[in-house]
């Protein structure tokens, strides 16, 4: 269960950084959203690495 908890979070995190980056490009967010969605995003993606690697 927690290795497959830790895949949908890495893939989560895979999938949502580049899609909010294309929005930034098209759509034109604040600036400090960026910022704080690659800190949630490598928060989201060690977490999701520490589910996989603990048993």
């Amino acid at each position: 269960m927690k290795h497959t908890l830790g895949l949908i979070c890495q893939f989560i995190t895979l999938a949502l950084l580049p899609s909010i980056i294309i929005f930034q490009l098209f759509f034109g967010f604040r600036l400090i959203v960026m910022p704080i969605s690659l800190l949630c995003g490598i928060v989201l993606f060690s977490l999701g690495t520490w589910l996989r690697e603990s048993r």
